[in-house]
């Protein structure tokens, strides 16, 4: 006979809007560490019928505790729960804990913990409920002291114990003082260390803290990369799975990347994509601080996938109705394991209803239009089997740092030159800004003014240039004879920098009357290439490079000439229209490519073409 299970509750109102709350409630781990509950270890394991579990371990009161922890299920800003089945002490079967949030007024949020626990045995009644109510106890105490300060910047208490070598973390402190970074991002990223708990310091991620500190992104990524290369942090090279966005084993070398990547908990291969599917993390380097990582809750709580908006389990058959609220703009429908996937279109007129059966294959469902407003989703699990459904925003998170991003920043060339892919590894980027430029008429500048004053020139040249492109977050490939290679994460950076070159060119050429005046020639694409090893140099290949040099072929001296991909891209024709510079539309053939493109030649107002 079944025993019958009890639940334990207790609600707090916490006087912050349900968004903040929602933001708080989500980072179940650090909650755990603040309520006192023990540091877990999970590993994987593969059962009889080939289904892959997460199984935990703790010490509790002193006694191991083995379980098998289920994914997390939640509905992004309503509610949360996870679901442990024991396998060792205490004597229960199973225990659910979670947490709902309500909405108390337009300021304040209700906030309701729970435990229901199924006890094994009669033994189960006494020791369940100790636990149950400990569990109840510290998360309503930690919820009641997020009420007495509202208006905190942390509601976690910091590390208790933290053991840095200060004599080597004073070292590095004097290494950075001098380096061409902000102090005030390097004092702040030395507290980090000095203060934080070990696993807020095992991966950092310097977009997170740049949003969290209020800070400049690129300003903190170039902090982490000097403090790289002093030796305070580590680095590590993250492949993230396509589908889950998990990431499996990190590299600290580009050059450890392979083409394709397999994740076991999805069950796919796919090829590593050099802009989506790589991130950069760091770590705190042991030599200052050993940080274990240690987690105290869940790998897959909604901290840790804030692309989730919302994650069911269903058993065979189970029906159940689940209410969503989409903001505007896309998501996609997927099953664990499957790579079928439904896209959703979330718009004001959209459908607030929608019926999803589960198949074997994936959603029955291939694309829907959903309402912005509350959405019920009647799921039908039809298989044989649980299943475990996501949704999730299409795109990728913003707080990613991409290999592909980091490698255009000149601070990352200049540190770390060796960091390099395989050789003969290709790996695709879906976009990059591509910039070439070139002298005209650099041959008979050498001819007319002879090989030393040409030279000198030339050398000068590529100050100004280089100088530009660096302080819009571009940097150099190479140069070919008189010409440069340079990238751009961001097109608008590409533009500007191109503008910057021609101003600055202009400057220096009237600063040296004695000399010819140097005219340059610039060219811009933006697309997808190859990212590759060329002689132990991160280089990169394909048809928008091949593009980017075309529409160079293509300048005058003294102009821009943007393909349409540049110029529709994000925030370049708002960026021209604050700058005094003339557009010109044509259509021409690139060389060596198939189709004509539409073409922009940009002028600044006083260097009008004739």
């Amino acid at each position: 006979m079944a025993l019958k299970p009890f639940r334990l509750d207790q609600s707090t109102i916490v006087p912050l809007p349900l968004a903040d709350v929602w933001e708080i409630a989500a980072q179940t781990s650090q909650i755990n560490h603040a309520v006192g509950l023990p540091p877990i270890t999970y590993s994987e394991r593969t059962r009889s019928d080939g289904v892959r579990e997460m199984v935990g371990n703790a010490r509790q009161y002193g006694l191991p505790v083995q379980w098998v922890e289920y994914p997390f299920e939640w509905v992004y800003q309503q509610q949360l729960w996870v679901e442990r089945v024991f396998e060792r002490f205490p004597p229960l079967d199973r225990l659910i804990g979670g947490t709902i949030l309500r909405p108390h007024t337009s300021i304040s949020t209700e906030v309701e913990t729970f435990v229901q626990v199924f006890p094994k045995n009669l033994l189960g009644y006494p020791i369940g409920w100790f636990i149950a109510t400990q569990m109840i106890v510290g998360q309503a105490a930690f919820f009641r002291s997020v009420a007495k300060k509202p208006n905190a910047s942390n509601y976690f208490p910091p590390a208790r114990k933290v053991r840095v070598n200060r004599t080597v973390l004073q070292e590095l402190r004097n290494r950075m003082r001098d380096l061409p970074c902000d102090q005030q991002l390097i004092d702040r990223l030395f507290q980090l260390i000095q203060t934080q708990r070990d696993e807020d310091v095992a991966t950092m991620r310097p977009f997170v803290l740049a949003d969290a500190w209020g800070a400049e992104r690129l300003s903190v990524l170039r902090v982490f990369l000097y403090a790289t290369w002093t030796g305070l942090l580590d680095m590590n090279w993250d492949v993230l799975c396509p589908n889950c966005r998990v990431a499996r084993e990190p590299t600290p070398h580009l050059r450890d990347l392979t083409a394709s990547a397999h994740c076991e908990v999805c069950n796919i291969n796919y090829d590593v994509n050099f802009d989506e599917y790589v991130e950069l993390r760091f770590s705190v380097s042991p030599k200052v601080r050993s940080a274990s990582g240690t987690t105290f809750c869940a790998l897959g709580s909604p901290a840790l996938n804030e692309h989730i908006v919302a994650q069911a389990r269903l058993k065979p058959n189970e029906q159940r109705e689940v209410t969503v609220r989409l903001g505007a703009g896309g998501y996609r429908m997927r099953m664990l394991g499957i790579e079928q996937r439904c896209t959703i279109q979330a718009q004001p007129t959209g459908a607030t209803s929608a019926q999803i059966k589960l198949t074997s294959n994936g959603p029955d469902q291939t694309t829907l239009r959903l309402a912005t407003e509350a959405v019920v989703l009647c799921l039908h699990n039809a298989t044989e089997h649980e299943q475990l459904l996501i949704i999730e925003h299409d795109a990728w998170g913003f707080g990613r740092v991409s290999a592909s991003l980091v490698s255009t920043l000149a601070e990352f060339r200049s540190l770390f030159s060796s960091e390099v892919l395989a050789p003969g590894l290709g790996l695709g980027i879906k976009n990059l800004t591509i910039l070439f430029s070139d002298i005209k008429n650099s041959t008979p500048m050498y001819e007319e003014h002879g090989d030393s004053l040409a030279y000198a020139m030339v050398r000068d040249h590529f100050s100004v240039l280089f100088q530009a492109i660096e302080q819009h977050n571009g940097s150099i490939v190479k140069t070919i004879g008189d010409a440069v290679m340079a990238v751009f994460a961001n097109p608008a950076d590409g533009v500007a920098a191109a503008l910057a070159i021609h101003q600055n060119m202009q400057q220096a050429n009237q600063a040296r009357p004695d000399r010819p005046p140097i005219v340059i020639k610039i060219g811009l694409h933006t697309g997808t290439c190859i990212a590759v090893n060329a002689n132990e140099v991160l280089d990169y290949f394909g048809t928008t490079v091949n593009a980017a040099a075309r529409a160079q072929g293509l300048s005058v001296g003294d102009d821009v000439i943007l393909t349409a991909d540049v110029m529709e891209s994000s925030g370049v024709r708002s960026m021209l229209s604050q700058n005094d510079v003339l557009s010109e539309q044509f259509t021409h053939n690139l060389k060596g490519i198939s189709h004509i493109f539409t073409l922009y030649r940009l002028t600044p107002s006083n260097k009008i073409m004739q």
